[in-house]
């Protein structure tokens, strides 16, 4: 636990800026979340007993992604671009996640789920070839639309 705290803290203080140039942020930043497997934040592959959440994988990862989401929004763009790769690999996880959780409640997805699952994936296809301001400004689209899709998972497993 202590782990996961120290590593959302220095996640916290990477996308402050933490008084360092960006160049060295995005090395250290990018080294880190390259890190994460099944040992960081909750982010990797988890079995049956994923952080007390039984099989609901997507439920455990959303607290990580959350704090991983807050952290990209206050990046520049040369460290988004930095932390693309990393950024899809936790996305792939956590939806991967989110429909195994489904698939274990034998729920289908809402033209609604499925309509926003796929606007996320079309930005994680297109975010890479974005630079500048472009990528700053479909990045925090894709963070608000990454915070819906999680909002209407949680609806959707109280059910």
């Amino acid at each position: 636990m202590s782990y996961r705290l120290l590593l959302v803290g220095t996640l916290a203080l990477a996308g402050c800026g933490g008084g360092r140039d960006g160049a060295e942020q995005s090395r250290d930043t990018g080294g880190m979340m390259g890190q994460m497997d099944s040992g960081g934040m909750g982010m990797g592959r988890m079995d049956s007993g994923g952080m007390g959440m039984g099989n609901m994988q997507g439920m455990a990862m959303m607290s990580g992604m959350q704090a991983h989401m807050d952290s990209m929004m206050r990046m520049s763009p040369q460290q988004m671009r930095a932390m693309m790769a990393a950024h899809q690999g936790m996305m792939s996880q956590v939806m991967d996640g989110m429909g195994a959780d489904m698939r274990n409640m034998k729920m289908s997805g809402t033209p609604e789920w499925n309509a926003l699952a796929d606007s996320v994936k079309q930005d994680l296809a297109e975010l890479p070839s974005l630079t500048g301001q472009k990528l700053q400004a479909r990045m925090r689209a894709h963070g608000k639309r990454v915070q819906r899709l999680m909002e209407m998972h949680k609806q959707m497993m109280k059910m």
